[in-house]
């Protein structure tokens, strides 16, 4: 059950040159992560449009292999992006790695105990 998270941590901008270079990095992190990608939005000085549909798609490509991915928003400018273009609820945003990486070991532990309780055995 303890698995570390796999966490992607672009830096400078990510507008829609970066976007190709993002995406790359980001499928060989969704090739190594198990349960959870943290992608880690602190080192971005500017998150344009191009880059908020990104992390749309990179949400999709996770989801769509299983795993849970998690934002970091601590830097003004991508958390004051998202907020401005209505995505915040859109995603699960974290202040740090850390606390990203800490609710979604609750989260596996909490499964994981529901999983392990049998009727009867309680």
């Amino acid at each position: 059950m303890a698995c570390q998270p796999t966490v992607a941590a672009p830096v400078g901008d990510l507008d829609a040159p970066a976007v190709p270079d993002f995406l790359k990095g980001i499928d060989r992190a969704i090739g190594r992560a198990l349960r959870t990608l943290i992608v880690d939005l602190s080192g971005v000085g500017f998150l344009s449009i191009s880059g908020v549909q990104a992390l749309v798609d990179v949400r999709d490509r996770a989801t769509c292999t299983g795993l849970a991915m998690l934002l970091v928003t601590d830097a003004p400018t991508s958390g004051h992006t998202l907020r401005a273009t209505g995505m915040t609820p859109h995603f699960d945003c974290f202040p740090s790695v850390r606390a990203a990486a800490e609710a979604r070991r609750g989260e596996l532990a909490a499964h994981f105990h529901l999983e392990s309780v049998r009727p009867g055995t309680a």
